[in-house]
């Protein structure tokens, strides 16, 4: 079922998503992304652990996302040009969207944040997106998120950044 369509104008070159407590430790104008983010393998633990998942797009733009609950993509029929797996672990009843670069200089979620509502526990996430009509990454390109509730964080592989490019 669709739960959510929302617009994601970033500056950044990726999109993170979380719940709160999974960004508690950060401390207010903290730079994050350097600190603790910005290696590769830095990155990939944090999607181990599904707490602050970043999905690089490679491009500042617009991203139109659409996000589906307990709903398995086929992925012939919708036949994506990049598709990722990915998992998080939801408390606070809620995932926020945001633009990498809120890693930069970290401020708390606010009212105007792209937020969805879901319930707590562990979630498996096929992520797709198709290059837009422009030819042109980040100008107008939808990405369509499907959660689906696990017994426990899926086993992923990568090797470096999970990226939509």
């Amino acid at each position: 079922m669709e739960v959510a369509k929302f617009t994601l104008d970033i500056s950044g070159l990726g999109i993170i998503f979380y719940s709160p407590k999974s960004a508690d430790h950060i401390k207010m104008g903290q730079n994050y992304l350097v600190e603790n983010y910005n290696d590769p393998q830095d990155v990939i633990k944090h999607i181990y652990e599904g707490s602050i998942v970043g999905v690089a797009t490679g491009t500042p733009g617009r991203f139109h996302i659409t996000v589906y609950l307990d709903v398995y993509p086929d992925l012939d029929e919708l036949d994506p040009q990049y598709a990722l797996k990915l998992c998080l672990h939801v408390t606070d009843q809620a995932v926020y969207f945001r633009d990498l670069y809120a890693l930069l200089r970290w401020e708390k979620e606010r009212e105007n944040d792209c937020r969805v509502n879901m319930e707590n526990g562990f979630y498996e996430i096929i992520v797709c997106s198709w290059m837009p009509a422009s030819g042109i990454r980040g100008r107008d390109q939808q990405i369509h998120m499907y959660f689906n509730k696990a017994e426990s964080l899926p086993q992923l592989h990568y090797e470096g950044v999970p990226a939509l490019l």
